[in-house]
């Protein structure tokens, strides 16, 4: 059930963004969801949050190197993970259930990525200065909400 959740979320979003990921690609996308919630949680994106959304991209898009793509290939996927990160950011109002349902869905199948999601939550939060009060507030609602605690 989850595989056609995140395939239904896939579509829909790439309906609207024409993206070139792949399934697979668009899932290690998902679970990095609730760490840009976490990175707009104050209503601002400093220097520091945003570097480590950049460094999330290369991370991510390096994680599919070993798949027989290329370097130019890598850079590109990280390019698009960029792009994608900055979107949300701007538009996390219109994705942010769509892709907090799936992403549950997702996490009640899979449950070793719980650690993970949390974990990166909570990384992200000590992006800048120390976890503020809205940082804390939404890593408690997504970990409620996720069933990650």
């Amino acid at each position: 059930m989850a595989k056609e959740v995140v395939e239904k979320l896939y579509n829909q979003y790439k309906s609207e963004r024409n993206i070139e990921l792949n399934v697979e690609q668009f899932e290690s996308f998902l679970a990095f969801f609730p760490a840009l919630l976490v990175v707009a949680s104050d209503g601002i994106v400093d220097k520091e949050e945003w570097l480590y959304c950049r460094k999330m991209a290369s991370g991510l898009g390096n994680s599919f190197s070993e798949d027989s793509m290329s370097m130019d290939e890598t850079k590109r996927l990280t390019e698009i993970y960029r792009s994608e990160f900055r979107y949300l950011l701007d538009y996390l109002n219109q994705w942010e259930e769509l892709f907090l349902d799936t992403l549950k869905k997702f996490l009640d199948e899979n449950s070793y990525a719980k650690e993970f999601v949390n974990e990166t939550a909570h990384l992200f939060a000590h992006a800048s200065d120390g976890i503020s009060a809205e940082e804390r507030d939404t890593i408690s609602i997504l970990e409620k909400r996720l069933d990650l605690i």
